[in-house]
């Protein structure tokens, strides 16, 4: 059965409903409209990885990265750190004799080359002796040049010793040093027992950090010298009568294994740590550091070296950013703000300097975008002054940087800051270490983002204005009509009663 409930139905109510209708809609067709804007100005562009990517645009691109045997790698380019390849770069792993890297690099910094290093008892006897070594005697003296050949090409672990208690007195003492050096570098997971890598629990490191402690040393040209010989001949000692000739068991560096363009390198070899290389390459104006950990063998070893640069010099090539100009005359933004200190200099040009980008072969300088960074310099020097340093991503890739430099050809000056040269405290200024987003669409983007940021709170003002204007419209034409007709009715009826 069907019940029908008559009810008093408010006069206009019908319409009101259809007045709420309207103004659903058209909530619904603006609302998909701020969403989409939103989605669309928040959308970045996707994660970059090995396997090779392009963002949402098409705009990035990475070569594909080469697959390897051995457990971790990683390639960079050595002027700019630029990471072209990685696997398992930051895991920990057992470093072997690569751990010399670092003990040549604190050598090379801490002593000459013609000190006196003198065999010690430990050095000699502290040392397993089935590990590599040269079989110096107690009390032998050599010099620190042919320690480090000694060091570096035949891996001697007798000699790693003698160097640290040289340099630091006691082995402990080496290692903490070593630590110290190693978080000045930047290293990420990197804990050093020793000098010469022998197997410890609590000695380890990881292929990024690797890459990191070699940087350095390609600056160094005796580390180059002594790291990419083939052999060496040391002259007899106070101790030993005959020369002792040693050859680099870097086999792309003696040439067993010929690498084209290889300058330096490292091997590393024990049970835990399995094998490792370091392989540093030159080609043109680019400079590759290979790094290998824990291969299954030496011939995955050296396969996955030449993989790893061969993947580098295919893919990439490197832009001197050296010689662009930053700031000409009035051209100044979008670079610097007016109330920084270089806009106190007046003069015209302020530039890059010993900069170095690299980038794949598919992409070109005007594909980067820039960060700059300022320091708040008050006294200028004769000649360069670095006043901040530009960087250059891909992607989200650092892909390079350059020191923004100002040449003062006069003599040296002070800037003295005054109430009207300082800048407005409310508004914004680059402090030191302040950056700003370059890109080769500034203009445009500075044109548009008015209007983005804009667009919603005009879309929400719409919704609201048409929402009180049908609201108007219902109270005019239906909700006071009503209350004048039951006015009337009701007095009516009160008329009637008397």
């Amino acid at each position: 059965m069907l019940f029908y409930n008559k009810q008093n139905k408010r006069p206009g109510s019908s319409v009101f409903s259809g007045l709420l209708l309207c103004v659903c809609v058209l909530t619904g067709l603006f609302s998909p409209a701020t969403a989409l804007a939103d989605a669309t100005e928040n959308k970045t562009p996707d994660t970059v990885t090995d396997a090779g990517a392009t963002d949402i645009t098409g705009t990035y691109h990475w070569p594909s990265g080469p697959q390897l045997a051995a457990e971790g790698a990683i390639l960079i380019e050595a002027e700019t750190g630029a990471v072209l390849y990685e696997k398992n770069a930051t895991e920990r792993f057992y470093p072997a004799s690569t751990t010399k890297l670092m003990t040549a690099l604190l050598a090379l910094e801490n002593a000459a080359l013609g000190e006196t290093v003198t065999i010690s008892h430990n050095a000699v006897y502290d040392i397993d002796v089935d590990s590599s070594r040269i079989w110096v005697d107690v009390g032998e003296e050599l010099s620190m040049q042919d320690s480090l050949y000694a060091l570096m090409l035949p891996s001697a672990n007798d000699l790693a010793y003698a160097i640290a208690e040289h340099i630091s007195g006691t082995m402990p003492a080496f290692a903490e040093l070593m630590n110290s050096r190693a978080a000045e570098l930047g290293c990420v997971n990197t804990h050093f027992m020793n000098p010469h890598g022998l197997d410890e629990d609590e000695h380890y490191t990881c292929p990024a950090d690797l890459a990191r402690i070699t940087r350095p040393l390609l600056k160094n040209s005796t580390f180059v010298k002594i790291s990419g010989s083939k052999n060496y001949e040391i002259k007899p000692t106070n101790l030993c009568k005959d020369s002792r000739w040693i050859l680099n068991t870097h086999l792309m560096l003696r040439g067993t294994q010929p690498y084209e363009g290889v300058i330096a390198g490292k091997t590393g070899h024990t049970d835990l740590a399995g094998a490792n290389l370091v392989t540093c390459a030159r080609r043109g104006t680019m400079t590759l550091i290979a790094v290998i950990m824990k291969a299954p063998d030496d011939t995955a070893l050296y396969n996955d070296t030449a993989t790893l640069l061969n993947y580098g010099f295919d893919n990439f090539t490197t832009y001197s950013v050296a010689d662009e100009q930053l700031a000409d005359n009035n051209d100044v933004p979008p670079l610097f703000h007016s109330e920084d200190t270089v806009q106190m200099i007046n003069r015209d040009i302020i530039s890059t300097d010993s900069g170095l980008v690299v980038l794949p072969f598919s992409a070109t300088l005007s594909d980067t975008t820039k960060t700059v960074s300022l320091s708040q310099l008050t006294s200028f020097a004769t000649g360069k002054n670095i006043i901040g340093t530009v960087t250059y991503t891909y992607g989200n890739r650092v892909i390079g940087s350059a020191h923004i430099v100002y040449d003062n050809e006069g003599p040296a000056f002070t800037i003295k800051s005054t109430e009207d040269s300082l800048p407005d405290p409310q508004a914004p200024s680059a402090q030191e270490g302040s950056s700003q987003e370059i890109t080769a669409d500034d203009e445009k983007t500075k044109t548009e983002d008015t209007p983005k940021k804009d667009r919603k709170a005009l879309i929400i003002g719409i919704i609201f204005g048409c929402i009180c204007f049908f609201i108007g419209i219902y109270f005019i034409f239906v909700e006071l009509p009503y209350r004048k007709k039951r006015a009337a009715y009701l007095a009516k009826r009160r008329n009637g009663r008397r």
